[in-house]
């Protein structure tokens, strides 16, 4: 017998707890209920899963519930969706302009889990749940569009259930240039290989290709002789051109010249890139660099693991921030978004807290790296977890790479 379709929830709260709390009650009682921590995020998702209700908190930054309400009302697939609203103040003003907003309900926090149900319960009689098929980010792909001839740019960027099935993919950007990308992937990678995870560093970043520098790989294989061929020979010559540099490691490496254009690659091409390379029990890491172009933005859209560098200056953070908000926007509701903070000087002195406070996102870790360290590694070729593995940079790394296993 199949089970039946259960009612889909979208929840936005910018405070994790209240989110955590609202969601676990609703999956308690058979609900589908995704969740999201921001009024941008929240509208992506609205966009892309076609939820039967959405839940927004009134009082968030950047975005406030009553401006999510509005522009989730100027979305003709969800002009008559259910809206409920919380807010922490009970005053007729506020609910007023939440009905105006097009609210349908009102609740106020902190509430009741028997109340909130109950709202809930009345909300969706005489409605039945919205086909699971309207769901974007979790469908495979239809048959049709496996078949595709290559480089038919009709072929979806999303996330299909082949990828997420077959290994693990984590991109690596910086917020701005010297942001440590380059330095965490080579890092991440060497740490997964070493707990015998097989691995592959992708060097995607088609303007420097800092890699092999780093490493001192002066082979002509990599990804030039791959995208420089016809798109229907990549799946055969990416085999040939991946370099075994350790045990359960392989690199793909750029070697760029500074006379010659960047590599050729569309936004469209990167499934039939990527697909080769993500293997069962594959561990796939990507430097993509610093700039999030739409090739990069494609590259997103199939990671599990997006992990964002940046180093504590003003500049820095300030990128971070805005480029932070803008993959809760377009990542895949399931990928997990990271940001790590190099501190090439040592001497960082602003609390953690603060930071996030400023990012509007957790930290994932402080790596310390001392510029002595850094320039020993660079100079003799060596990944720094394997250098001095004792380092308290080198072992920060490893829990990393541990947390990218983790199911």
């Amino acid at each position: 017998m199949t089970s039946p379709i259960a009612f889909k929830i979208l929840v936005i709260d910018d405070h994790p707890e209240t989110l955590s709390i609202i969601q676990r009650v609703l999956q308690q009682h058979g609900y589908n209920v995704l969740g999201a921590r921001s009024g941008f995020r929240g509208l992506s998702l609205a966009e892309s899963e076609n939820p039967d209700m959405v839940m927004v908190d009134g009082m968030m930054p950047e975005m406030d519930g009553w401006e999510v309400c509005r522009r989730l009302r100027a979305m003709p697939n969800l002009a008559d969706m259910p809206i409920i609203m919380f807010t922490a103040v009970d005053e007729a003003e506020q609910k007023l302009a939440g009905f105006d907003a097009g609210a349908d309900d009102y609740l106020t926090k902190p509430t009741e889990p028997a109340e909130l149900l109950e709202r809930v319960k009345t909300m969706f009689e005489d409605r039945t749940p919205k086909a699971a098929a309207q769901t974007r980010l979790h469908k495979p792909l239809p048959e049709a569009n496996k078949r595709k001839g290559v480089g038919d740019t009709s072929a979806p960027l999303t996330r299909s259930v082949t990828f997420s099935s077959a290994g693990s993919v984590t991109a690596i950007l910086g917020a701005r240039g010297g942001a440590g990308a380059t330095t965490l992937a080579i890092n991440l990678a060497s740490s997964l290989a070493s707990s015998s995870q097989a691995t592959t560093l992708l060097d995607l970043d088609l303007v420097q290709g800092h890699v092999a520098l780093y490493l001192s790989q002066k082979h002509q294989k990599g990804l030039n002789n791959v995208l420089t061929q016809p798109e229907s020979q990549w799946s055969h010559l990416l085999k040939k051109e991946l370099y075994s540099y350790a045990e359960n490691l392989e690199l793909l490496l750029v070697h760029t010249q500074h006379d010659e254009p960047p590599l050729p690659l569309e936004p469209e091409q990167t499934l039939n890139l990527l697909q080769p390379l993500i293997k069962p029990n594959h561990q796939l890491i990507v430097d993509c660099g610093h700039q999030l172009t739409a090739v990069v933005e494609s590259i997103l859209a199939q990671a599990n693991q997006i992990i964002v560098c940046l180093r504590p200056e003003r500049v820095a953070l300030a990128n971070a921030r805005q480029l932070l908000e803008h993959l809760h926007e377009i990542a895949p509701e399931e990928a997990t978004v990271r940001a790590i903070i190099f501190d090439f000087s040592g001497q960082m002195a602003i609390p953690h807290q603060t930071l996030e406070k400023f990012l509007n996102h957790p930290l994932t870790a402080v790596l310390p790296m001392p510029p002595a360290e850094m320039n020993q590694a660079v100079n003799k070729s060596v990944p720094l977890v394997q250098l001095n593995p004792h380092a308290k940079a080198a072992i920060l790394i490893r829990q990393i790479a541990q947390k990218l296993v983790q199911p």
